[in-house]
């Protein structure tokens, strides 16, 4: 179970998963909730299985209960994971569980007054039934009915392994198809190529314009075209639902590129315009080196993401 809840964990985490999950907060505190709590659940199971049983009828009393409440919110921690991924998920599919769920709710949910359902029933387990592997639960009934069922531990945790693996297992179906979807969509339409090939005579173009107020126009022109080029792919990323916030690495760059730019449009604005620059020449060229730089670093997470999409 450890492993599929790890598989899970690694799909909702990455970046356009998690950055369209995060839109819902709420979704996804129970998400990552459900997800600790179905682990935490079946370690309490496997406690149970190894025997840690209790040598008191209290004890053994204490271990049923915790054993059936276990059971019981491992099935609420399951339903809602489904519900936070958005993923039809309904426990009748699962009538075993129901019955599951409904021994529970009559041994220690609700034992000594069910009155939801007609007739009313009252329920006890037998003290001297106690054993590991199961006990006797007798039910009495308004009408005058009366049942004694023999219910085997193993038998419960058996089932709703089955049933915990089988919803995990369509939930990394679900996740993997998702994104192998998404994958295909875009798969041609590389990422990269949005950055012109003329990109790296511009940049250098427009560090060379910083040693010169003759050269403005020209400079500003070239700088216009490596604003467009961080434009488009600010677009392309936005086709495939992808955000600037999606990838930290991203956005980091584009704000760490918005003063260099700004100051080198002024720069050359300024000289045009026949006014001194503001900036010192040695500064101008620095900002022009650094925007060099960043372009490049966008290029290769460009590269990288198409990687990742064609794998």
């Amino acid at each position: 179970m450890n492993e599929l809840i790890g598989k899970i964990e690694g799909l909702v985490d990455r970046p356009r998963k998690r950055y369209g999950l995060l839109r819902n907060r709420p979704l996804w505190f129970q998400l990552w909730s459900c997800l600790d709590v179905i682990g935490d659940t079946d370690l309490a199971v496997t406690s149970y299985e190894a025997r840690e049983f209790g040598t008191t009828d209290g004890a053994r009393y204490l271990a049923i209960y915790g054993l059936l409440q276990a059971l019981y919110v491992q099935q609420d921690a399951v339903r809602n994971l489904c519900e936070a991924l958005e993923i039809p998920q309904t426990i009748d599919k699962y009538p075993r569980i129901k019955e599951v769920r409904e021994l529970r709710h009559d041994s220690i949910g609700h034992p000594t007054k069910r009155d939801r359902r007609k007739p009313t029933s009252y329920h006890f387990i037998s003290r001297m039934s106690l054993q590991p592997d199961g006990f006797d639960l007798h039910s009495l009934y308004s009408d005058g009915e009366s049942k004694c069922t023999t219910v085997s531990i193993t038998g419960l945790v058996a089932d709703q392994r089955r049933y915990v693996d089988d919803v995990l297992q369509a939930v990394i179906r679900t996740l993997e198809e998702e994104e192998a979807a998404h994958k295909e969509k875009f798969r041609v339409e590389k990422l990269a190529a949005v950055f012109p090939s003329t990109l790296d005579y511009a940049l250098q173009k427009v560090l060379q314009c910083t040693t010169t107020t003759e050269d403005a126009a020209l400079g500003q022109a070239h700088l216009q075209g490596i604003a467009q080029a961080l434009q488009a792919f600010r677009d392309a990323l936005a086709r495939r639902g992808i955000e600037l916030d999606t990838y930290p690495s991203i956005r980091d760059v584009y704000q760490s590129l918005e003063y260099p730019l700004g100051e080198l449009e002024r720069l050359f604005d300024r000289a045009k315009a026949g006014a001194g620059p503001r900036i010192h020449a040695r500064a101008a060229e620095i900002f022009a080196w650094y925007v060099q730089r960043q372009v490049a670093e966008l290029r290769a997470m460009a590269r990288e993401i198409d990687a990742d999409y064609s794998s």
